[in-house]
């Protein structure tokens, strides 16, 4: 038992500090390439951790609630990976984007035809926002995603341009989904959800664990092209910022019929995409440009529930505090 005590005190430290410890992650990750072909193989394994930590955090009885009443749900599913990608990327089209940055238009595809990240449940449990709504969320997204982004493909791509395969995505997904569901249900029924509640700062620090082996084995090669076009990583650092805070901005405005916490839960994993999915399923052979965008587009995900945390501490902090 002394053994497992540190470990343990570590895990619920992260957990405790969770929204500023994956912020800090990344940094880290891009800060430890020598590891990225370590943690690469690890991936699948990150993803399906955290959406079982999701699970376990939500518990299934809380996400059943939510979709007894599911407008809500598939309203924002709609918006997100339909309407959302489709006027991106037809306004990409308008203005040239596809045939003068053909690589930035790609890019633009992987960002918005993409479920949120699995850890978007346990952000929306770290902020204090409703979580059951966003896994909910979560899991009709990534229903739909493998249809509506090969819907995306056949309109704003030639065939064959791109190595897609809609079902490839959709067993990959339908595996994370089922797999990470019962391993959570078996853990759920041996330790019961009492005491996986007790738990819960442990295991939010699994959650950093997992987010730091994603942000080592993605940002590989950032730091070098941060040292060789600083402009250009800079550019691309305010557009997926840009991006992620307008969907942000875009979705709250149009969930305004719902109760506001759940709406700024759904809100925030509007604008935390997946992105490493489409990068998985295209195969490494993608453009520079486009693979510096999905390592960039990094930042907004790590650090965006600091970011609304520190906010909301500011927004919430007395006016005149005693002295």
């Amino acid at each position: 038992m002394n053994l497992l005590r540190l470990p343990i005190t570590v895990l619920a430290f992260l957990g405790r500090h969770g929204t500023l410890a994956i912020a800090v992650s990344l940094f880290l990750g891009a800060a430890l390439p020598f590891l990225a072909a370590t943690f690469r193989p690890w991936l699948d394994e990150a993803i399906l951790l955290l959406l079982t930590l999701a699970f376990l955090r939500i518990g299934f009885r809380a996400l059943g609630q939510e979709f007894r009443t599911p407008l809500p749900v598939v309203w924002a599913v709609a918006l997100a990976l339909i309407l959302i990608p489709f006027a991106a990327l037809g306004i990409g089209r308008w203005i040239g984007l596809d045939a003068s940055h053909p690589d930035l238009f790609l890019a633009l595809f992987i960002a918005l035809a993409v479920p949120p990240v699995t850890a978007v449940p346990i952000f929306a449990g770290l902020l204090r926002l409703p979580g059951p709504i966003a896994l909910a969320f979560l899991i009709l997204a990534m229903v739909v995603t493998p249809f509506a982004a090969t819907l995306h493909v056949h309109l704003f791509f030639e065939e064959g341009a791109l190595p897609f395969d809609g079902l490839e995505i959709g067993l990959r997904l339908a595996g994370f989904l089922f797999g990470s569901a019962a391993l959570a249900a078996v853990i759920q029924r041996l330790v019961g959800m009492q005491c996986l509640n007790t738990w819960r700062a442990p295991l939010d620090g699994l959650n950093v664990i997992a987010m730091f082996v994603f942000a080592v084995a993605v940002m590989d090669g950032f730091g070098p092209a941060l040292i060789s076009t600083p402009g250009l990583v800079l550019g691309l650092l305010v557009a997926t910022f840009l991006l992620a805070l307008g969907q942000m901005v875009l979705m709250r405005a149009a969930l305004w019929f719902i109760d506001g916490a759940k709406a700024t839960s759904i809100a925030m994993a509007t604008g935390l995409r997946n992105m490493g999915l489409m990068v998985a399923a295209l195969g490494m052979a993608i453009p520079d440009t486009t693979w510096l965008w999905f390592a960039v587009g990094q930042f907004p995900i790590f650090m965006m529930p600091w970011i609304v945390e520190r906010i909301r501490a500011v927004r919430n902090a007395p006016e005149n505090p005693p002295a």
